[in-house]
């Protein structure tokens, strides 16, 4: 039909003759709430009929003055602007006609009309929470719906979320059912008496609750759980910082280089390569003391087509007098790299630059 020919009535009174009512009056005076609720459905139902008017501002109204001058002279009667470049751009009694539908949004495969999101979300109820992932954490655990709606917002199918306080495990059981990848972090007994329990009965499709039936979830996936070393350093009785002893060679020589950026891959037939960052740059670890011929050795057998960083506990030599190997001492070359001899949440958390806005960007300023 063509808009000319449009007749409208408000809505409530189609809705309130819909349910056999005189007026709308009537209807909310016999049936209170559920009258607003049927009015909620039709609106939905009909959202490409169902339209507000508001007022035309910027310009918008510049550009279609005439047509609105004229629209408020003719009262009832939808204009378009000659020229209109805007779909669906309708002018009635000088303003704007809105469609319904172009509020609704999908959400959870149910359409619902859209609202500017605040930093108060009300709408999500914590009713229930407790039986959520079959596993109890008191005053510590979130809705499944609340997480969901954060990475919603926030990221995509296959991206990696990270949660470092895990708790209960809602945000890996969240993000796995929606298709994410994810890291968490969590002390002790919670990994075992939560988490990981949580986990199995998300993969094997044993969990019903939470997101579950609003994403489908069926089960899928897996997981692979790690346990943290133990810390690289301690101090002794003497309050100075030492190797600790619950690393054994293999275990100090794959910390290290990770700690300066080597590939852990300790050769069979050379004693002197527990890794490397090229083909001719490796790294080699130990806990003696090394003397001077000892150092020239490593030199004569690195060769002058290859670099060696040495690690070791001391060394009696000039470091510089090798031209292909580098000698730092442990553990001195490792007590900048990180906080040592935590196991707790005591950490210096470090100040990181602001990153810098994308060409484009506002920011806003609070004075």
């Amino acid at each position: 039909m063509s808009y000319d020919q449009w007749e409208w009535e408000g809505i409530n009174e189609v809705v309130a003759k819909e349910l056999g009512f005189e007026s709308s009056r009537n209807a909310r005076r016999r049936i209170g709430d559920f009258f607003e609720d049927e009015v909620a459905r039709f609106a939905v139902a009909n959202a490409q009929r169902v339209f507000r008017t508001a007022m035309i501002g910027g310009g918008a109204a510049i550009k279609r003055k005439p047509t609105i001058q004229q629209s408020m002279r003719e009262h009832g009667k939808v204009f378009v602007h000659p020229g209109e470049d805007v779909p669906d751009f309708y002018i009635l009694n000088g303003q704007q006609i809105l469609f319904y539908d172009k509020r609704l949004i999908e959400i959870d495969g149910r359409l619902i009309p859209g609202e500017i999101v605040t930093d108060v979300w009300t709408d999500i109820s914590w009713n229930g929470i407790s039986s959520e992932g079959s596993v109890e954490f008191k005053n510590g655990k979130k809705p499944e719906l609340l997480i969901k709606r954060v990475l919603d917002m926030a990221t995509d199918p296959g991206d990696l979320v990270l949660d470092s306080f895990a708790g209960s495990g809602t945000t890996g059981a969240v993000a796995h059912k929606m298709g994410r990848r994810w890291i968490m972090v969590e002390l002790r007994e919670h990994c075992h008496t939560r988490i990981i329990p949580r986990l199995k009965k998300v993969i094997d499709g044993e969990d019903p609750s939470g997101i579950t039936k609003t994403v489908d979830w069926r089960g899928g996936g897996g997981f692979r759980y790690y346990r943290l070393a133990p810390s690289l350093l301690a101090k002794d009785k003497w309050g100075n910082w030492v190797i600790n002893t619950d690393y054994n060679a293999s275990m100090l020589a794959e910390t290290l280089c990770k700690l300066e950026g080597f590939t852990y891959a300790p050769s069979d037939s050379v004693y002197w390569q527990h890794g490397h960052s090229t083909e001719r740059d490796f790294i080699y670890v130990t806990t003696a003391s090394l003397t001077h011929e000892q150092l020239q050795q490593l030199s004569d057998e690195v060769g002058p087509e290859r670099s060696l960083l040495v690690l070791c506990t001391a060394f009696r030599a000039k470091a510089d007098a090798y031209p292909n190997l580098t000698v730092k001492k442990i553990p001195k070359q490792a007590l900048s790299r990180c906080e040592w001899g935590h196991d707790d949440y005591s950490l210096q958390v470090e100040n990181l630059p602001k990153a810098l806005p994308e060409p484009g960007q506002q920011t806003l300023e609070l004075e």
